[in-house]
This record gives C-alpha cells, structure tokens and sequence, in this order.
C-alpha cells in the first residue's frame, strides 16, 4: 500500500471519528461509557516481494512467506456511545521450509535445503469513532494509532541457523463491523494495516551477535494487511 492510499484510509478513519464526534455532541445527555474487550483471529499478507536481486528460486521462497496468520486481543473505552481509545495487539506468524532447492550458477546446480519461521508482534494505543445502527444491533468502528513492532525470523539454510530480531514504530488503521447477537456480546469482521520499515536488526548465530544497520535504500518493508474474525463483549457503566 503506497502513501497515497495511507492518507485515503487515513481520512475514511478520521472522518468516521469526526461524524461520532458530531452525533456525541448533539446526542450527549444519551450517552455511555462502555468498555469493549475482544479477541480476533483471521490471515495477513505481507505487502513487500522478496528482492529481484535473489535467483528465481530463493525469491519463490520468500514470497511464500508473505502470507501467515494473525491473532490478536483488542481493550476499547468509550467516552460516550461515540468516541473512545483503546489498546490493540496482534501476533502474526509464518512459516516455510523447502528441501533441496535447486540453483543453478552457471553449469553448476547446487541443492540447498531452507527454512525460516517468522514472527512480528505489533502493540497498538488507537483512538476510535464508534457508529451504532440498527437500534445499536450493527457498530461500524473505526480508529488510528501509532504502533510499535517487534520483529524475529528464525532462518536456517544449508544447516547454519540465524535470528534475525528487530523492532520499529509504525503506524496501525483498523476498520470494523460488529452485530449483536445476544444482549453485550458481538461478531466481528476486521480489518487492520500496519505501516513500518525496519531500519536496522540483531544477526545472533547461538555464538555471537551482530547489530546490522541498512541503508535507506535497503529498509524492510514489514507493512502488513490483516482480515480478522472477532468476538466483543461490552461492560457498560
């Protein structure tokens, strides 16, 4: 997702927050204060291909781990039936190994076998707009924050094994849909964008480690899309 469509989503989010907004002032004496807690599980896709300098192979690979899963666990406190912030944090896991990879340099193929099991732990404060239909049955549900990613890949290839390990801010958008279908307890349907680039990371080989810090040019885009399924309870006050 290039910047453009950043700021596209940027502004559907802040222009639900600014619609609750307006409804929270016009409808005050009505409102609530509500505390919202959830889990969500679902899939994610890593935006970034795996480099064209890597031989055909090696980049099949990579690209293969772009797609993983996601699971995360969601604290939201609502002001008023409108507005609120909260606390989001997400695991996205992937994994991949192949054996006896083929490359070919020159007239020479070598078989290599490799794996990497990749992890990026994402911690999210957001604020949120809350829009309530449908005699509150339906909650559309919008919110933006700054993020904070933790990232690891364990990655062995041709018996050596590697962690790589990291950490970046980032930037964290969410949009959701919700239906009440008992009395405080919800379904969901999710979806998030996290922004980040990693500048810099840790090589440990189990003897030594190595701090690694990349050119601008050479950032790792651990931009990611999540689409989630949820369940919410709200505790009202």
């Amino acid at each position: 997702m290039n910047r453009k469509a950043l700021l596209i989503l940027s502004f559907l989010i802040f222009s639900l927050i600014a619609v609750a907004q307006q409804r929270s002032i016009s409808r005050y004496e009505s409102s609530k204060s509500e505390l919202w807690a959830g889990a969500t599980i679902g899939v994610s896709r890593m935006l970034e291909d795996a480099p064209d300098s890597l031989v055909q192979e090696i980049q099949d690979f990579y690209n293969g781990l772009r797609t993983g899963w996601n699971y995360g666990f969601e604290a939201e406190f609502y002001i008023n039936r409108y507005l609120g912030f909260g606390a989001k944090y997400s695991r996205f896991i992937t994994k991949k190994e192949a054996d006896s990879i083929v490359i070919q340099i020159f007239t020479t193929k070598y078989f290599i076998d490799i794996s990497s099991e990749m992890s990026i732990h994402t911690f999210s404060p957001i604020v949120l707009g809350k829009l309530p239909l449908l005699h509150d049955r339906l909650t559309l549900t919008g919110g933006i924050g700054p993020a904070w990613l933790f990232y690891r890949n364990i990655g062995k290839a041709v018996g050596d094994t590697n962690m790589f390990k990291g950490s970046s801010p980032g930037l964290s958008a969410m949009f959701r849909v919700n239906y009440q279908i008992v009395p405080r307890l919800s379904i969901a349907l999710e979806g998030n964008y996290i922004h980040a680039f990693l500048k810099e990371f840790t090589r440990d080989n189990g003897i030594t480690e190595e701090v690694i810090k990349l050119d601008k040019e050479n950032y790792q885009n651990i931009s990611r899309l999540e689409f989630s399924f949820g369940m919410f309870y709200t505790f009202r006050f």
